[in-house]
């Protein structure tokens, strides 16, 4: 990944660094933590359906202050976010004419931290624009500023939620946490912020879209899982393990030279399947706190890596041949004895020219939000340690 500074001559012909416009949480951190001073504070709300105890207020970096939404149910404004600003706009690169995406995500540095929320709370949340903004130019009260970027609307189809768990009330003292993403090295939060980006997507359509809900969680945990799997292997003995047929071939003398230029093109995409399970079963994701009386799997790892290697089948099949996950998989869980976890709490399912069994769709994905959340915090964890 390139460099975050580029050194550029100006004008007088003396050289100064400057910094691409992307990853901004993390920059904007990394140069209050090294001492640059604090040019503006700016605050954005963050739009949820869950509602919020306690509050985070920081001397400097990111405060996040509850607005106390007395709404129920509903998507509303619950916090403000409160920035202390250190980055330089004159110092900072917007465009250019050579390709640049490596950092790409989308989004701005407001939509990074509201992806960073989501992920932390396992919540619903949506960054909007700046709110107020507090500079040399504004009042000592700050300069308001309207809303560009409201929420889209969540849309069910029917009464009962798909996904009950990511609408909660829940502290958000753990924050906090975000405040130290700069400690991370800046490859590292790149995965971090795509996978939170990814992670906080599938949560927002999961009721009006879960098929396309299932296929962002799994590209969530597919970011991850090539970030931790980089950091195991190199190139060339992920190519050996993939496709060790291969490998005999290309070990010979009139092809030795091609092994690490095959090994570096291919490597985000060999052995896919075994790299997202062996990621899932090694951060193995919490056993819920409320289990059902009824309906619930096996929470032993042998069972959750058989069903990790399901789901990853489901997601293929979905990809690349256009079979939707099954329907059981993306509905209401039942909720006769709890919150069931099984897709299928009976002999089988029949709908719309199909039949399933619990075989064929083990898990809702209710429960899976639950795990992606879980092994995705804990490898989040564990990129300090890195």
């Amino acid at each position: 990944m390139e460099s975050d500074s580029i050194t550029q001559t100006n004008v007088s012909g003396s050289e100064s660094l400057v910094m691409r416009a992307s990853l901004l949480s993390f920059r904007n951190l990394k140069l209050l933590a090294e001492g640059s001073p604090k040019l503006s504070i700016v605050e954005f709300l963050i739009y949820s359906d869950s509602r919020f105890s306690d509050q985070v207020l920081t001397e400097q970096g990111y405060s996040f202050l509850n607005m106390l939404a007395f709404s129920e149910d509903t998507i509303a404004p619950t916090l403000t976010v409160r920035v202390d600003w250190a980055v330089d706009i004159n110092k900072t690169i917007f465009s250019g004419t050579e390709p640049h995406t490596s950092d790409f995500h989308g989004g701005w540095f407001t939509d990074e931290i509201g992806a960073l929320i989501s992920l932390k709370l396992g919540i619903r949340a949506h960054a909007g624009s700046i709110s107020r903004d507090f500079n040399c130019h504004s009042p000592t009260y700050g300069q308001p500023r309207s809303e560009t970027n409201p929420p889209p609307p969540i849309l069910s189809n029917g009464k009962s939620l798909v996904v009950p768990s990511c609408r909660k009330r829940i502290a958000i003292s753990n924050l906090d946490k975000i405040n130290t993403i700069h400690n991370l090295n800046e490859m590292d939060f790149n995965y971090l912020i795509k996978a939170a980006r990814s992670f906080q997507d599938s949560l927002w359509i999961c009721e009006s879209s879960p098929n396309l809900s299932w296929l962002l969680l799994v590209s969530a945990l597919e970011t991850a899982a090539q970030q931790w799997d980089q950091s195991k292997i190199t190139n060339i003995q992920r190519l050996k393990e993939a496709k060790p047929e291969l490998m005999s071939t290309l070990e010979s003398d009139a092809y030795r030279d091609l092994i690490p230029l095959i090994a570096e093109e291919f490597s985000s995409t060999l052995g896919a399947a075994k790299k997202f399970r062996d990621f899932c079963v090694h951060f193995l994701p919490d056993e819920p706190n409320d289990r059902p009386e009824h309906g619930k799997i096996d929470w032993k790892k042998k069972n959750l890596r058989n069903i990790f290697n399901k789901i990853y089948e489901l997601r293929s099949l979905a990809l690349h041949t256009g079979q939707p996950f099954p329907y059981p998989m993306c509905c209401t869980p039942d909720k006769h004895f709890g919150i069931a976890e099984q897709a299928i709490t009976s002999l089988a399912t029949s709908t719309l020219g199909a039949t399933w069994t619990p075989k064929e769709a083990p898990i809702t994905l209710n429960i899976f939000v639950h795990m992606a959340h879980s092994i995705l915090n804990k490898w989040w964890d564990n990129l300090y340690r890195a």
